[in-house]
């Protein structure tokens, strides 16, 4: 079983980038924690907008909340907090809903499955029941000296084929609302957006970001940064259990979550694999992002039992542009995911080579 070091956790996890705001209070009157203002609220956005003006970028909804996140970011903790207790009050964005709902629904076609999975078991055992009352008939037939018994068989054939023809239907029945319901879960689960797994966005909704962020760049010409992230093979090998093994790695998806922010994009590639789609973020920035990362997971502690596991995680980071494709980045991205760690380097900025001019 994998369990969370709470007591290393708090220090390297719940208290990075968190400055001591400790005041001394007056012996005799208790002060009060300071209320949210929505005077410094709007004076925030207000620098938001700025900012956004003075850079030349468009202040979309969308943009807004990236630049919104990324200045609250070099905030300090009180005024942070003063804020986001605003934020909590707002409804989650559409996106968080949707892949809430999803796995609403899924539980609930979950549910169905198992009922109609009973039921279908249920009629599978009164076909073997079927199958023993017509073998016990054949065989009190044989005897030509029971007439009144031949009777009573004769009538309960007669019945016995009514319920075989009652239960064939039945059966069709049963057999094609599995079908339909098997169709919709599939359905669902190809629209899905969700990596229920590891409580991240899934593969398919990653490629769409990229892609879409790409275009965005086009448009806007903003950095924005692709980051992959992996637990290293030689520390998951010294797990045996494969649940213990996915949890590690589920744990490591929870820093990752926890090291993000709003805007960006945190979601499962594949194999354990991990990427962040650090939207207007720079190089400078992701390697920023990158060292809170290490820093996060090397001050956890993970454990199997009573066996501590040395956690090593694998970090790649290319900055995203028109000119290569989303295939491109995280071919480039997963080819130098191995290099990297805790005794080579703690991540390796990645460049896409230029594209050839045609003579």
């Amino acid at each position: 079983m994998v369990r969370f070091n709470k007591d290393k956790g708090k220090a390297g996890v719940y208290n990075i980038d968190v400055k001591d705001e400790a005041e001394t209070l007056p012996p005799k009157e208790p002060i009060l924690p300071p209320q949210p203002s929505n005077n410094e609220l709007e004076k925030f956005s207000a620098l938001v907008l700025k900012v956004l003006g003075d850079e030349n970028v468009p202040p979309t909804p969308t943009n807004f909340q990236i630049y919104f996140d990324k200045l609250l970011e070099s905030k300090p903790s009180p005024f942070k907090k003063r804020i986001n207790e605003f934020l909590e009050l707002e409804v989650s964005n559409n996106d968080e809903n949707h892949a809430r709902i999803e796995r609403e629904v899924k539980d609930g076609f979950a549910q169905i499955k198992n009922i109609m999975q009973v039921v279908s078991t249920v009629y599978k055992n009164l076909n073997i029941m079927q199958e023993i009352v017509k073998k016990r008939s054949a065989e009190l037939k044989i005897n030509p000296n029971q007439l009144a018994v031949q009777n009573i068989i004769s009538s309960l054939s007669e019945d016995l084929q009514k319920m075989f023809e009652l239960t064939t239907k039945q059966i069709e029945l049963l057999k094609e609302y599995y079908q339909k319901a098997t169709s919709i879960l599939q359905e669902v689960e190809n629209q899905s957006i969700f990596d229920a797994k590891f409580g991240v966005y899934n593969r398919r909704y990653l490629l769409k970001s990229l892609e879409d962020e790409v275009k965005l760049i086009k448009n806007y010409a903003h950095p924005t940064s692709l980051v992959l992230a992996k637990v290293k093979e030689s520390a998951l090998e010294k797990i045996i259990n494969k649940k213990d093994k996915d949890t590690v790695t589920r744990n490591v998806a929870k820093l990752l979550l926890k090291t993000s922010r709003r805007s960006d994009v945190v979601a499962h590639f594949g194999e354990g694999i991990f990427a962040m789609v650090l939207k207007h973020t720079d190089l400078t920035s992701a390697k920023k992002a990158c060292d809170r990362i290490s820093d996060l997971v090397y001050a956890t502690s993970f454990f199997v039992g009573n066996t501590e596991i040395e956690t090593d995680i694998e970090l790649a980071i290319i900055p995203l542009d028109t000119m290569h494709s989303v295939e491109e980045f995280l071919a480039l991205t997963l080819e130098a995911l191995p290099q990297t760690g805790k005794k080579t380097v703690p991540y390796i900025v990645c460049a896409a080579p230029e594209p050839e001019v045609e003579e």
